[in-house]
C-alpha cells in the first residue's frame, strides 16, 4: 500500500472512530451502560452493525475506546504541567483545576465513568491504572514543594493519596444532582485545605495521642 492510501485509511479510520466515539457518547447519557448496545451505537453514529465490529469486537472495548478518549486529553494536560518549569503550587492548582474544568466541560460521559456501577465495574483496571498515574503525578509535585520549602517535610505519597481523596471527592459530589458548586470555589477549597487545613491562622492543632 502507498504512503498515500496508508494515510487516506489512517484519515478514514480516525474520522470514523470519531464519530462512533460521539455517537457512544451519546447513547450512554440516554440510556446508561445496560442500556448501550452494538445496534444503538451503530444507528447512532449511522454506519452499519458489520462496520462497528470492524473497529470493535464487543462492548468492552467500545467502553474501554470511550474511557481512553476522553481521559487522555486530560492526562496529555496533566503531564504537560508535571513537567513545566512552574513552582509546586502553581502545578498543584494548575491539575486540579485541569480535572474540575474537565469533568465540568465533559458532564455526561464523567458521570457515565466514575458514577455509573456497571461502567466501573467493567472498566476497574483503567479507573485503578488511572488513579495510581494521578496520585504518582502529586507524589513528585509534592516532592517538588518539600524541596522548594514550601510545603512542609512528610511522606510525598501518603500526602498524594491524602490530596487525591480529597479532590476526587469533591469531584464525584460535583457530578452528583444538586451539588454543583462553582468551578473556582471548588478549585479554592480544595488547594486551601491542603495547603492549609482547617486550623484557624496561628492555632496549634493538638498532637494525636498515641495508643498503648
Amino acid at each position: 500500500m502507498s504512503d498515500l492510501a496508508e494515510r487516506r485509511k489512517d484519515l478514514v479510520t480516525s474520522m470514523m472512530k470519531e464519530a462512533i466515539y460521539e455517537a457512544a457518547v451519546d447513547v450512554l447519557t440516554e440510556y446508561g451502560t445496560n442500556g448501550v448496545t452494538m445496534d444503538r451505537v451503530a444507528e447512532q453514529a449511522g454506519v452499519a452493525k458489520g462496520s462497528l465490529y470492524n473497529y470493535f469486537p464487543n462492548k468492552l472495548a467500545l467502553l474501554q475506546f470511550v474511557h481512553e478518549k476522553t481521559v487522555e486529553p486530560l492526562r496529555e494536560k496533566a503531564q504537560r504541567i508535571l513537567h513545566s518549569d512552574l513552582p509546586a503550587t502553581h502545578k498543584l492548582e494548575a491539575i486540579i483545576r485541569t480535572w474540575f474544568e474537565s469533568i465540568d466541560e465533559h458532564r455526561g460521559v464523567f458521570v457515565f465513568l466514575f458514577m455509573d456501577l456497571t461502567a466501573r465495574e467493567l472498566l476497574k483496571s483503567e479507573e485503578a491504572s488511572g488513579r495510581a498515574e494521578a496520585v504518582e503525578m502529586l507524589a513528585t509535585i509534592i516532592a517538588q514543594g518539600i524541596e522548594e520549602n514550601v510545603f512542609r517535610p512528610g511522606d510525598p505519597n501518603r500526602m498524594a493519596w491524602l490530596l487525591y481523596g480529597t479532590a476526587k471527592e469533591m469531584c464525584d459530589l460535583q457530578l452528583t444532582a444538586g451539588n454543583e458548586w462553582p468551578i473556582e470555589q471548588l478549585i479554592r477549597d480544595v488547594i486551601d485545605f491542603f495547603l492549609h487545613g482547617v486550623a484557624a491562622a496561628g492555632a496549634r492543632a493538638p498532637r494525636a495521642t498515641k495508643r498503648h
